[in-house]
């Protein structure tokens, strides 16, 4: 009946009575701020949605005009001239190419037995200083 009440929502680290008016209050401060985040969040998520959708734009309507048939045949005729510049399909072997070659088994036992043999002596030598 004093008009006060012992508030845990908006002050729980107080353990004296708080006024009823007081704690309502904190309580619509912080319902406006969540408000006021959720309408900035939206705001900036239109934004994005916006920034995003004017990267994909409608492709190019064909006019359906003779010249761009007519370049596009030219084009055809161009690359199929004798004097146009053609890429050589060469295979060219390397060495990770998928197979097992010799040299990539010997290099993967030398790899494997070094690394080994450092982790052992790195070990050892801990080890034996007692630092492990």
């Amino acid at each position: 009946g004093s008009g006060h009440v012992a508030c845990g929502g908006c002050h729980s680290r107080v353990s004296r009575p708080v006024p009823v008016a007081r704690c309502f209050g904190a309580s619509a401060a912080m319902a406006r701020v969540g408000t006021l985040t959720r309408v900035v969040v939206a705001a900036l998520g239109a934004l994005a949605l916006r920034w995003c959708a004017s990267a994909f734009v409608p492709a190019p309507q064909a006019t359906g005009t003779a010249g761009s048939t007519a370049l596009r045949g030219a084009a055809a005729v161009v690359a199929g001239m004798p004097g146009t510049a053609h890429a050589l399909d060469e295979l060219i072997p390397y060495n990770n190419a998928g197979e097992w070659t010799t040299t990539f088994v010997v290099e993967y036992l030398i790899l494997t037995l070094a690394y080994t043999a450092i982790a052992f002596f790195s070990y050892l030598t801990l080890t034996k200083l007692k630092i492990i």
